[in-house]
């Protein structure tokens, strides 16, 4: 895994650029609401990516993430981007066929499984995705053939100097740079994973990193939300060992807020802080890949296997049986 990890400059391009040919000439004709993508676990991550990334860089339309099955009626006249890294995820298949069950156009995006044959058998575009991944790892590629889409539609106007910055900064994110993230949180009974705006998403990814790879227990704090719930937890001392990280950036009152925040976490643990600058591509890509590497150095001291996730797949199992033909 983490060689894989370490492709994750290379990985992003080559989704760019998977998109770019794809759907060359692809347009849609008449109004559009808005982009969704649905998708689940380490591929719907994705859209939360995406989402942030129209909001860095001036997205024309909204961009909406649904992670579920039961697409609402109001999103027909979106496109509906189903991204499911196997192509197998019965969740994001349902949402798909919902979708052209209330008329809305659709796109897909996989390494292959039933989102490719059904985009052949349907004539759904279809994104294909470098194959033999592991899915969460697979992030930048799927943020790729996304951005590419919304580029070709106008709805995001990212430029090739924005995906090099990235693209270099990933490159440049060694294994050794997430070393001392690992060796703070390595014995937690508890991992807490604080951000704030932006870098919202970065707390999610951390805690679905940690949670599939270290198999910790793992809560995310989202700010300014948190400080009006979640940080009341912090008002009572807990016998369980927990450490955190604050991951900062962004400037103003996120600032503030992780500053005031990282106090009151040292008074419960240890405390990891992670700056990552102004948000941009290359920031929030370069933080989930630290995740990434640190939660695979954690699994590895604890002598668990990272790519391996028993209880999910009985879920398939079970979640299989209801799915329709």
């Amino acid at each position: 895994m983490l060689d894989q990890y370490s492709r994750w400059g290379e990985l992003l391009l080559s989704g760019y650029e998977s998109s770019r040919m794809a759907l060359s000439g692809f347009s849609i004709a008449g109004g559009l609401g808005g982009v969704v993508v649905c998708g689940m676990g380490g591929s719907g991550v994705s859209g939360d990516f995406l989402s942030v990334i129209g909001r860095l860089y001036g997205a024309r339309l909204p961009i909406l993430v649904f992670k579920g099955f039961d697409l609402p009626e109001w999103f027909s006249n979106h496109l509906v981007v189903a991204v499911s890294y196997s192509g197998n995820t019965l969740e994001t298949i349902e949402c798909s066929r919902r979708a052209r069950s209330l008329g809305a156009r659709v796109v897909h995006v996989s390494s292959g499984g039933l989102l490719m044959s059904e985009a052949e058998r349907e004539g759904i575009p279809w994104i294909p995705l470098e194959q033999g991944l592991v899915p969460r790892v697979a992030l930048p590629s799927m943020v790729g053939a996304l951005l590419g889409l919304t580029n070709i539609l106008g709805v995001t106007s990212v430029g090739d100097e924005v995906l090099l910055e990235a693209y270099y900064a990933l490159k440049n994110t060694l294994v050794d740079d997430a070393k001392s993230m690992a060796d703070r949180v390595l014995d937690a009974d508890i991992l807490v994973v604080g951000a704030c705006g932006l870098y919202g998403v970065l707390a999610e990814r951390f805690r679905s990193e940690f949670s599939e790879n270290s198999k910790m227990l793992v809560k995310a704090e989202v700010y300014p939300e948190s400080a009006h719930n979640d940080i009341v937890a912090w008002q009572v001392k807990r016998r369980a060992k927990i450490a955190f990280i604050a991951i900062k950036g962004g400037g103003g009152l996120c600032d503030r807020i992780m500053e005031f925040v990282s106090r009151k976490y040292r008074e419960h643990g240890v405390v990891e802080e992670l700056n990552l600058g102004a948000p941009s591509l290359a920031s929030v890509l370069r933080g989930a890949l630290l995740g990434g590497y640190a939660s695979v150095l954690v699994a590895r001291e604890r002598g668990v296997e990272p790519s391996t996730t028993p209880v999910i797949d009985e879920y398939k199992r079970v979640l299989a049986g209801g799915m329709h033909a």
